[in-house]
């Protein structure tokens, strides 16, 4: 890969319908400590006024030597406003921030520095603080929960499972290894969550840098996506559509065919896990079976958790009877040992 020396940084935004916030994320653009940046915000058909927010901000961009481009497009969803983006990134280096992040001043800098230390990394990730939209001062943790895993070079599998950091506003890459890994600059399209498109590829064929401090803010809005998820079928409709995405990246990805195949059942096998983990919440035996059969299907070792989970679907009224009984056997217990406490104190 190329050697960096004070990259420009192009950041791209899609977003659709963000009124109330989106002025949060363009100030925190104004406010960074890099100086070498382009903007392009790529309207994803919003109806409420959006646009004029976001063009107010052309003047106060171009006034801080930022290059701003502001592109509108037919509703399409997620993917596809970030693929117009990417049409027109200059930039050496590259992010795309959702329009409800906030970015900490220093996030840029800190990341390129990073990238410029580490050239065989083709991306790095920042740890982000969890915020609450009411009280946006006083974050409620971190997004990487302290995960042990998070410093791993080789983060291919770990994202691949979900067991990574998923906003969008903590990654940065290398445009050079982009280009290696997404020919034509192309990713698949799905109508939500971007990050196993754009940084698969990546991990698959290059280091991941990790930078241990949030840096930005992933604000939780009670209106967004993943709060809209509260039924069951939207619910399996979502670990499909990123089953289907983890599948379709995997299988476009130049691997040898033996990588394909392995990561392809971690893939399957991860699905039959949320199918059973969603079963326990709606208790629903059927979808349990549907998980619990890739197991059995495939001669896979049965862990003890899904074990226990079986007996908790299968025998619901003896296992949540038996739960009910320890947790009363430990409360009596308690109660008696503050009595003899008492008792032996006199």
């Amino acid at each position: 890969m190329k050697e960096l020396n004070h990259p420009l940084v192009s950041i791209i935004t899609p977003g659709w319908n963000g009124k109330q916030f989106v002025h949060r994320l363009l100030d925190s653009v104004l406010a960074q400590t890099y100086d070498r940046m382009e903007y392009i915000y790529v309207d994803d058909g919003s109806t409420d006024g959006t646009k004029d927010i976001v063009l107010s901000y052309k003047e106060k961009f171009e006034k801080r030597g930022i290059s701003f481009n502001y592109i509108y497009k037919k509703n399409g969803g997620l993917c596809s406003a970030i693929q117009e983006g990417l049409k027109h990134v200059n930039g050496e280096v590259m992010c795309w921030p959702e329009y409800d992040d906030i970015l900490l001043p220093t996030v840029m800098e800190r990341r390129v520095k990073y990238l410029e230390n580490h050239p065989d990394c083709g991306s790095v990730t920042c740890d982000a603080w969890i915020t609450p939209e009411n009280d946006l001062e006083h974050p409620t943790g971190r997004l990487s929960g302290f995960n042990p895993n998070r410093f791993d070079r080789n983060h291919f599998t770990q994202l691949l499972l979900g067991n990574s950091i998923f906003t969008a506003a903590c990654h940065m890459v290398r445009m050079d290894a982009f280009d290696d890994t997404h020919p034509n600059r192309e990713i698949y399209m799905s109508r939500s969550g971007a990050i196993w498109q754009m940084l698969l590829p990546i991990y698959y064929k290059y280091n991941r840098g990790y930078i241990d401090e949030p840096l930005v803010k992933w604000v939780v809005r009670s209106n967004s996506i993943s709060h809209s998820l509260v039924t069951k079928q939207k619910t399996l409709a979502f670990v499909e559509e990123c089953f289907t995405i983890r599948k379709t990246v995997l299988n476009n990805i130049d691997m040898p065919q033996d990588d394909r195949l392995l990561y392809l059942g971690l893939v399957r096998m991860a699905r039959a896990n949320d199918y059973m983990r969603q079963a326990l919440i709606y208790h629903d035996k059927k979808l349990f079976y549907q998980g619990f059969e890739y197991y059995k299907d495939k001669g896979i070792h049965v862990k003890k958790c899904i074990n226990v989970q079986k007996l908790q679907i299968d025998h619901a009224a003896i296992y949540y009877t038996v739960k009910c009984w320890k947790w009363a056997s430990l409360k009596i217990m308690y109660i008696f040992s503050l009595f003899y406490h008492n008792v032996c104190k006199d």
